[in-house]
């Protein structure tokens, strides 16, 4: 197999439900040239078991198990050590990767030198399939430089960035890991952004951690905005207003979007 354009990091803890619809979301993109390093955390199911059956029929996926569990920060960054790829694609094992996710991504980092990582748009779905919300995100990395130190504006399951090996999850961030990486990255002057096309369905299930652990979470990312205040920005009265008023446009495009009192427009 030729050097993979992107990496494709997926750790898996007990995930044989949704694994196999997920697999197959990330195998069938338009865009070809990947691996997929998936990260086996000690599962009791038949996670492992559906893992080896999907290696044997496609070389693009690459296998580590752990020897303990360690936790998705913890096995992300180990997928991040073995991943060879231009661009590094996160997903997670309960998910769905809209077909051309890969493509649209690629393409957008290939054409925009100054953006390191970018994220998209989400549709929230729930165990079954059905969707519950729609979250368009806003695709400006001023605004979103200016907003990310006070709130988490990504969903971590859509992201892909550069594989320059300055990425890296702090395990000691349990539970808003995804967080601390992106803050991590404005603290060494990179430029975040998302693109507003839904591209990943993001599953919200009881078990997950945003649900069963929504608490914890919570604290863990007071805990990550304390640590980093020094990111947040100093602006002037007019540019504050000129980025409120852009949110505020925003909101009420998507709020007419939901709607269908309006089309939404790239």
């Amino acid at each position: 197999m030729k050097k993979p354009k992107i990496s494709v990091i997926m750790p898996v803890y007990n995930a044989q439900r949704f694994l196999k619809e997920s697999l197959d979301s990330v195998l069938n993109q338009t865009f070809r040239n990947f691996e997929l390093i998936v990260i086996n955390d000690c599962s009791t199911d038949n996670s492992l078991k559906i893992l080896k059956e999907y290696k044997e029929k496609d070389n693009r996926i690459k296998i580590i198990e752990n020897k303990e569990n360690i936790g998705p920060a913890g096995s992300r960054n180990r997928g991040l050590k073995k991943s060879k790829g231009k661009y590094i694609a996160i997903f997670d094992s309960d998910d769905v990767c809209m077909e051309k996710r890969f493509e649209i991504q690629y393409n957008y980092l290939e054409n925009n030198s100054e953006i390191y990582l970018i994220g998209s748009s989400a549709i929230f779905i729930d165990e079954s399939g059905k969707t519950i919300a729609t979250y368009r995100k806003f695709n400006n990395s001023n605004i979103i430089r200016w907003r990310l130190p006070k709130s988490c504006g990504l969903v971590h399951s859509s992201v892909m960035f550069r594989n320059t090996k300055e990425a890296n999850y702090n395990i000691k961030s349990k539970y808003a890991h995804d967080y601390n990486l992106y803050l991590d990255l404005l603290s060494k002057g990179k430029k975040i952004t998302n693109l507003s096309k839904f591209l990943v369905k993001y599953r919200i299930s009881p078990n997950s951690i945003s649900v069963s652990k929504n608490k914890e979470q919570e604290e863990f990312r007071d805990k990550i905005i304390k640590r980093y205040s020094y990111l947040n920005e100093k602006i002037s009265i007019i540019r504050k207003i000129y980025y409120s008023s852009w949110l505020l446009l925003f909101y009420i495009r998507t709020f007419l979007e939901k709607r269908g009192l309006l089309e939404w427009k790239e």
